[in-house]
């Protein structure tokens, strides 16, 4: 297995700011017309779990001293059970590594990739970036889903998602032809009740439990259209959640930093 590092930086950025990095890019691979978004990519979700691991050594010293000493390793695109029964494939999972992984010196405060030998923290990416009405009943199954699978195999995981919402009002969709945009109207109410949404799903709040853990929503604005690339912005005022509610996504962090130090690196 290739060995890399997500490390972190003197100047912290936030995950829910440099995804904008990703969405104002120009992606030769969408040729001929190169919209940086595309659903069927996953690397914008792989992104994110990326981000997220940094976030999450920046939080907490306790975590970040257990990726320094390779105590706790991350892997991406992860199966879980039989993917085509009861099983998932995770974007990204963290727990301890396997007597025979192999892993290189970190560098500093960093995480490993490596093998886990258990699931301690399981992360799907998700996103919402048009068709909203459509699209949140889907996703919230989809996360609610993960959670349940996760928990069967595995009762002591924590499992979490991170999904993009997008408040732009018209969207360039790869999916359809170049001319046919998708306009949304009434676009702040929507994002609200998708907010809510993810909001009132059950969590394990701290707890071993069936429930999915924690859920953060990160809204953008990004039209995907070639010539706004650069413009695409994070929304942080209202419908965006707001510090201290449960799916904002700094609060998210610091919520399972502090499930991952009391349920695996207490002493």
């Amino acid at each position: 297995m290739t060995q890399s590092y997500i490390h972190m930086t003197d100047g912290h950025r936030w995950g829910d700011e440099r995804i904008l990095d990703y969405l104002n890019e120009k992606h030769e691979w969408n040729y001929p017309r190169n919209i940086p978004y595309h659903p069927r990519s996953s690397k914008h979700g792989g992104l994110q779990c990326r981000y997220f691991i940094d976030d999450l050594l920046h939080v907490s010293e306790t975590i970040r001293t257990a990726a320094a000493d390779r105590e706790i390793v991350y892997a991406e695109d992860y199966d879980v059970g039989d993917t085509h029964g009861l099983g998932w494939n995770v974007d990204l999972v963290i727990g301890p590594p396997t007597a025979e992984s192999q892993l290189e010196q970190s560098n500093g405060d960093g995480m490993s990739e490596g093998e886990p030998s258990d699931v301690w923290v399981a992360v799907d990416a998700k996103s919402i970036m048009t068709e909203h009405q459509k699209a949140r009943r889907n996703r919230q199954r989809d996360i609610n889903s993960f959670a349940d699978i996760m928990h069967t195999h595995d009762e002591q995981s924590i499992t979490a998602g991170i999904v993009m919402v997008n408040r732009a009002e018209t969207f360039d969709s790869p999916t359809r032809d170049a001319d046919d945009l998708t306009h949304h109207s009434n676009v702040d109410r929507i994002v609200s009740e998708i907010i809510d949404l993810f909001g009132s799903i059950d969590r394990a709040e701290g707890e071993m439990s069936a429930n999915l853990d924690e859920v953060a929503c990160v809204v953008v604005d990004h039209t995907n259209y070639f010539e706004d690339v650069g413009d695409s912005t994070l929304v942080t005022d209202p419908p965006a959640p707001q510090p201290g509610d449960p799916t904002h996504y700094r609060t998210f962090v610091s919520r399972l930093a502090a499930t991952v130090e009391n349920r695996f690196l207490s002493t």
